[in-house]
């Protein structure tokens, strides 16, 4: 047998609007920066 509907639900008061996310801001990166980044690598090894 199926499942009963669940009941109606008003909502009468007022909707909580939801913060909105802080983006992070681009970086830019400074010589010795630059040359201790280390990016994520990938699964696939890449050819040369």
């Amino acid at each position: 047998m199926t499942e009963p509907l669940k009941p109606r639900i008003d909502f009468t008061g007022q909707l909580e609007q939801s913060p909105h996310e802080a983006f992070k801001t681009a970086q830019t990166f400074s010589g010795p920066q630059a040359d201790n980044f280390a990016p994520v690598l990938a699964d696939e090894p890449m050819v040369e």
